[in-house]
């Protein structure tokens, strides 16, 4: 027999009243509650500031403007959504007794997690399927800005549509009892009945949600990374360009610098997986124990905690790995931070010394053919390149000094 159940209320509020309450509260140490929030807390700083400056050193910098690029841009896009919600409501609803941060939260904050997560798992699949047409047929790849954007488009429609669920089926309760408010927060999915004829309170309905969110929207896109990052790392390694000269040319540099990208990207792949995976793993606990009729055991409740910190610590690894393994953000990151505590710097100085001097040479040697120096601005290392030329015309460079 199947069909659908109906709600059947077995206590009145009025019982309630009349009830003391039958639960049991939160008892956590002193210590344990302090290393919580110390822990989240700077997980969540860092978190926030690292992607804010990700997000501004692509935008603000023209050279940092690629393709690669704005996939990064959209993953702390989905980082700092985390960072900003899901972070610390999750802290709060540790440490504190019920669901204390309201109604809109119940709803927004499941949909916030899963969106974001969707996003992030999307994002790096497409930034593997970038790197993966970019590298094995580059003469048919090309990656515009405008395809870039519609992806990324393409990316939160799907990640948002499969969050929306949480805003229907979570919901906040508060039952008044007689010594305590209770309030928490719960999801409630459509119920059928087995064929025993009893209702199996969305567990159906849950199950097959969360496994199509975890094992076919999560796991099945990594196998296919792994397998796609492998592909390109034993094709570059089989493109050993061995120049005739001493030094290195321009295609090895190239493609020691695709090299480095790569193993920067298959680095926040594996960050991910490794965050991720603790947390999937206990939700299908969670499903699918043998018993689920009775409550969960005491060392899931800890046991989770850690998993969800842990998941959430990915938000903050991100911008690290961005800055340890590519040479480009590093070198913006420096750049933004003697930016900002600028000094009265020497190297200005010098800088506006060395100008005087070149236009001061310039001029003693106007209209005439000679060998001189052209320094020319580095703008990626803020330093000067000297170039020798040989016999040419110095008008263009007189010219361009107003």
């Amino acid at each position: 027999m199947s069909g659908k159940c109906e709600n059947t209320a077995t206590v009145s509020d009025e019982d309630l009243l009349n009830t003391n309450f039958i639960g049991e509260f939160k008892k956590f140490p002193a210590w344990e509650t302090a290393v919580k929030i110390a822990v989240v807390a700077a997980v969540d700083l860092v978190a926030i500031i690292g992607n804010i400056l990700i997000i501004f050193i692509v935008v603000h910098s023209k050279k940092m403007r690629t393709a690669t690029n704005f996939y990064i841009v959209n993953l702390s896009i989905a980082d700092l959504l985390v960072a900003c919600f899901p972070i610390w409501i999750h802290l709060v609803d540790d440490v504190t007794e019920g669901w204390v941060v309201g109604a809109y939260f119940c709803k927004f904050n499941p949909f916030i997690q899963i969106t974001a997560m969707c996003a992030s798992i999307f994002t790096l699949v497409a930034i593997a399927g970038d790197r993966f047409f970019a590298i094995m047929f580059p003469l048919k790849s090309r990656v515009t800005q405008r395809r870039v954007s519609l992806v990324m488009v393409i990316i939160w429609t799907c990640a948002a549509a499969i969050g929306m669920p949480a805003l229907f089926f979570y919901k906040y309760t508060k039952r008044q009892w007689k010594d305590f408010l209770e309030r928490f927060c719960s999801d409630v999915w459509p119920q059928t009945r087995n064929s025993d004829g009893e209702c199996d309170n969305g567990y159906r309905s849950k199950s097959a949600y969360w496994v199509c969110v975890l094992v076919v929207l999560n796991w099945i896109p990594m196998v296919i990374m792994i397998v796609m990052y492998t592909i390109i790392l034993v094709r570059l390694g089989k493109r050993r360009i061995i120049p005739s000269s001493g030094a290195l040319s321009t295609s090895a540099i190239q493609q020691r610098s695709k090299q480095k990208v790569v193993m920067m990207l298959f680095a926040i792949l594996i960050a991910f997986i490794v965050c991720a995976i603790p947390f999937q793993v206990t939700k299908l606990f969670e499903l699918f124990r043998s018993d689920r009729r009775q409550s969960l055991p005491d060392w899931y409740n800890p046991l989770y905690f850690i998993a969800v910190t842990l998941l959430y610590t990915n938000s903050a690894l991100n911008p690290i790995i961005y800055s340890g393994l590519n040479e480009n953000f590093m070198t913006s990151f420096r750049s933004l931070i003697k930016t900002v505590c600028k000094r009265k710097p020497k190297t200005n100085r010098c800088t506006n010394k060395n100008t005087t001097e070149m236009i001061s040479i310039v001029d003693s040697r106007r209209g005439s053919k000679a060998s001189m120096l052209e320094s020319l601005a580095d703008e990626q290392h803020g330093t000067f390149r000297y170039i020798t030329t040989n016999k040419k015309q110095i008008n263009p460079i007189r010219n361009s000094i107003p």
